[in-house]
């Protein structure tokens, strides 16, 4: 058969080659059929992006549009990893831990746990201020609202980064804690506010509380304020300056000082030292206890004393009271002080002190003298220049031989 129709074939071969040629149709879909194969091997073996991959391509192309800030907290959010070792409660007083962890770290390998129970270890680190406002922000988190006094105590350095309005709000009434954040904090401005603030609040003013606060803050509190200080705790306390004090609260401040130091009235240079801060409120009578015992007042502290007070002294009572210090009162004449005392007592009074000083009331005797003759001047019109002239060289002999008698 197979050569039969080879035979066959090759009798009909001669025949189409005369004849014109005609495409051959059943080829047409074999290469189709060849092409669409190829493109499938094509596609199946070509690298194809994954579902992570378009997921994460997405993912970028969202992060590209969205603010700074929201990729912060994104980043935030994905930190929750310790990279380094976990912040453990023996760590806390390594004064190299500042360095070891950056703020990141702290963020992640100080849990709330070990903070709160070693704040304090912690408030005596050297610590950056991106660190600190890290424990700031994680005591927010263990202390919503404000922070109780206790551990304001405890605060040490962190105080530093709280700003006023966040001390504005804290209820201080432990006098040791006011004392601890006056002296940890960080500006004028936050340490006026807790003086303040403790002055008008309920808390004790004791002897710590009153060398916090210091007698330039004192003197604004109310009167009715400044008679809650003990005496005993008065006592305690560093001298304070009140000069910048009113009248009438020196006043009250003496008083407490008076009863505060009594016990050491036996002794008058003691008793004068202990007191002379505060003698600016001391009353007439007090001055002359302290004159009689020849304190020596020096001319500042004399200069402090209440004016209306000083003038109720006598020219004695001047003398013994500044003692060997008196011939200040003649270098420093024109203070108001001396002029008052001056312009309150007579020449005489004034004279006696026998220091140069000069002033003081005319002796009655002199002013009747001197009015009823320049009246008698000015009445007559008759008087001629000559008379006035010779009336008036006696007058003043008149009153240079009254004080040379």
């Amino acid at each position: 058969m197979l050569l039969s129709n080879e035979k066959c074939s090759d009798n009909i071969r001669p025949i189409m080659m005369e004849k014109t040629v005609s495409p051959n149709w059943t080829i047409v879909p074999k290469l189709m059929m060849v092409t669409i194969a190829f493109g499938f091997c094509v596609t199946i073996f070509s690298p194809q992006p994954t579902f992570a991959g378009k997921v994460r391509d997405v993912s970028v192309n969202e992060r590209s549009e969205r603010s700074p800030q929201m990729l912060a907290k994104e980043r935030v959010r994905r930190a929750i990893v310790c990279t380094l070792v976990f912040i453990t409660p023996d760590k806390t007083d390594n004064f190299l831990l500042p360095s070891m962890y950056s703020a990141t770290n702290l963020e992640t390998c100080l849990n709330n746990s070990v903070l709160a129970a070693n704040l304090t270890e912690l408030g005596n680190l050297a610590f950056t201020t991106e660190q600190l406002v890290v424990i700031k922000r994680k005591l927010g988190e263990i202390y919503p609202g404000t922070l109780p006094q206790e551990e304001i105590k405890k605060l040490g350095l962190i105080i530093t980064v709280y700003t006023i309005e966040d001390v504005s709000q804290w209820k201080i009434t432990d006098p040791d804690v006011v004392a601890a954040a006056i002296e940890n904090s960080g500006t004028a401005e936050a340490i006026n506010v807790l003086k303040s603030h403790y002055l008008k609040g309920p808390g004790v003013l004791n002897a710590t509380a009153l060398n916090a606060i210091g007698g330039t803050t004192l003197c604004t509190a109310t009167e009715e304020r400044l008679k809650t200080i003990p005496p005993t705790e008065f006592r305690k306390a560093k001298p304070l300056d009140i000069s910048t004090c009113t009248q009438a609260r020196k006043d009250i401040i003496f008083g407490i000082a008076k009863v505060a130091f009594q016990d050491q009235a036996g002794d008058p240079h003691a008793y004068y030292n202990l007191t002379r801060p505060y003698v600016g409120g001391a009353r007439a009578s007090d001055l002359q206890r302290l004159a009689a015992r020849r304190v020596n007042m020096d001319f500042e502290t004399f200069k402090g004393l209440n004016p209306p007070e000083v003038e109720k002294l006598t020219a004695l009572s001047i003398r013994d009271l500044l003692g060997r210090n008196l011939n200040a009162l003649k270098e420093n004449e024109n203070q108001e002080i001396v002029q008052r005392w001056v312009n309150s007592h007579t020449m005489d009074e004034v004279m006696s002190l026998r220091i140069g000083l000069q002033g003081g009331i005319l002796p009655a005797e002199v002013g009747i003298f001197s009015f009823k003759y320049f009246a008698k001047v000015s009445s007559s019109a008759s008087v001629k220049s000559s008379s006035v002239l010779l009336s008036t060289c006696v007058a003043v002999m008149g009153i240079t031989m009254y004080y040379l008698r």
